[in-house]
């Protein structure tokens, strides 16, 4: 029982630890690249389209990170989890990415 208890507060700590660095600003290697076709600012939601031709709406609110001001034709990476049916991102950079100096 003792070993059971054990296993599965290392397990609730490995997984906490995992989504508090999956969160930090420095990591935007999981970041989606795409092409900004339409922009709401009122709405703060963009459509963006990908490479490979897909479209989805992207919303943002008082939270996100916005790095720039959205518009339409420009390349934007952003982070965006589901919530609530929606697209909500996290971390949003419009324009192209420069590299990080050492």
């Amino acid at each position: 029982m003792k070993k059971a208890v054990a296993l599965a507060v290392v397990m609730v700590f490995c997984a906490a630890l995992g989504l508090a660095t999956t969160g930090m600003h420095g990591d935007h290697g999981n970041a989606t690249e795409a092409t900004i076709t339409k922009v709401d600012m009122a709405g703060k939601s963009m459509v963006v389209k990908t490479a490979d031709g897909k479209e989805s709406t992207i919303y943002w609110n008082e939270t996100t990170k916005l790095q720039g001001t959205p518009k339409e034709g420009e390349t934007v990476h952003f982070k965006a989890a589901d919530k609530d049916g929606k697209s909500m991102a996290s971390w949003v950079h419009v324009g192209a990415m420069q590299p990080k100096a050492k």
